[in-house]
C-alpha cells in the first residue's frame, strides 16, 4: 500500500517544516504546490527535499488558490490503482498515524474523512502574548503555541485510486470513488498560531476574499461560527465583514477544550459522513461530463 499526499502551501514558513517532517513519517510521497511564498516557505521545502526522499518540490506557481491545484499534482504523479491519495494542508498534523488507519480500511471503502481539531488564538493566548512576545516567534513549536481546540470539521481527507477514478477539470473533487469509511481519522490544524502569522494571513487573502474566496473568513459573527460551523449562513459573507487585524481573531478559551492529549471526535459538531451509494447512484453522480464520455465511448 502506497500513500500520496498533495500538499498546497503559501507563506508557512513558521510551520512547513514541522508539518512536512510529521509527514515523511507515513507519506511514500508528498507532492507539494507552492502557491506564491514570498516568506521561505519554499526553500524550507527544498531543504526537507535533501533529507526526505518522500518530498517532492513539485510546482511553484503564484496563481490564485484553487482546488485546481491538488488535481494538477494528481495528475502529474499519479501511480497504481489501490493508492491511497490525501489531502495535506501546510498546517496540519496527524494524531492518527496514516498508514496505520489506512491499512485496517477494507477494500470496499474508498473514502476516509477526518475529524479536524481546529486550534485558535484565544484570549489567554493574546494575554501572554502582550506579556512575552517571544513564546509566539516563528521559531516555537506550533504545539507550544497553540494550546485550545474545538472538534467542529470533518470533509473527505483520503481517497483510494481504481480505474473508476477520475478528477474532472475545474475546481471539482475526484470523483468514482467507492464508499465512505465510517470511521474518521484525527488531524490537528493549527490556522491561527501567533499574531504575526495571523496578521500575514490576513493581509494575504485580502485580495482573495475582495473575489469572494474564503467565505469562511467573511461572516458577521465569526466567533460564533467556528463553534457551531453546520449553522453558517454563506449568503451573509461579505468583505465588509473580513478580519483586518489579528485581534478580529482572538476567541475566548472558555468556549474551547485545553489540549491536554485526549482528543474525543464530537460527532454532534461534525458534518455527517455520506451513507453508503450503491455504484450505480455514485455514477449519477458523477456528472454530466463523465456521462458524456462514457457514451461516446460506447458508440465508438
Amino acid at each position: 500500500m502506497r500513500i500520496h499526499a498533495l500538499a498546497l502551501v503559501k507563506n508557512e514558513a513558521d510551520v512547513i517544516g514541522r508539518t512536512l517532517a510529521a509527514a515523511a513519517a507515513w507519506a511514500d510521497g508528498i507532492y507539494v504546490y507552492d502557491n506564491g511564498s514570498d516568506d521561505g516557505t519554499w526553500e524550507i521545502v527544498h531543504d526537507l527535499a535533501a533529507t526526505h526522499p518522500s518530498v517532492v518540490p513539485a510546482i511553484q506557481d503564484a496563481t490564485p488558490y484553487r482546488q485546481s491545484h491538488r488535481r494538477a499534482l494528481f495528475e502529474r504523479h499519479r501511480g497504481e490503482p489501490g493508492d491511497w491519495w490525501g489531502f495535506l494542508d501546510a498546517d496540519e498534523i496527524y494524531i492518527d498515524d496514516p498508514r496505520a488507519f489506512l491499512a485496517a480500511v477494507p477494500e470496499k471503502f474508498g473514502e476516509v474523512w477526518n475529524a479536524s481539531f481546529e486550534y485558535y488564538f484565544t484570549d489567554v493566548d493574546a494575554a501572554r502574548y502582550d506579556e512575552d512576545p517571544a513564546a509566539y516567534a516563528d521559531d516555537v513549536p506550533v504545539e507550544d503555541k497553540c494550546r485550545y481546540f474545538v472538534n467542529n470539521w470533518s470533509e473527505l481527507r483520503f481517497f483510494r485510486d481504481t480505474e473508476r477514478v477520475y478528477w474532472p477539470e475545474g475546481d471539482g473533487s475526484p470523483e468514482g470513488l467507492d464508499p465512505v469509511y465510517p470511521g474518521r481519522i484525527r488531524l490537528k490544524h493549527y490556522q491561527y498560531r501567533s499574531p504575526q502569522q495571523i496578521q500575514r494571513r490576513i493581509d494575504s487573502r485580502r485580495d482573495a476574499l475582495e473575489r469572494g474566496s474564503f467565505l469562511h473568513e467573511m461572516i458577521p459573527d465569526w466567533k460564533h461560527a467556528i463553534l457551531r460551523p453546520l449553522e453558517i449562513d454563506f449568503a451573509t459573507a461579505s468583505p465588509a465583514y473580513a478580519p483586518t487585524t489579528w485581534r478580529d481573531r482572538v476567541v475566548d478559551a472558555s468556549e474551547l477544550t485545553e489540549d491536554e492529549g485526549e482528543y474525543v471526535i464530537d460527532e454532534a459538531a461534525l458534518p455527517p459522513i455520506p451513507r453508503y451509494r450503491p455504484r450505480w447512484a455514485r455514477a449519477l453522480r458523477a456528472g454530466v461530463r463523465r456521462a458524456k464520455h462514457l457514451v461516446t465511448r460506447r458508440s465508438d
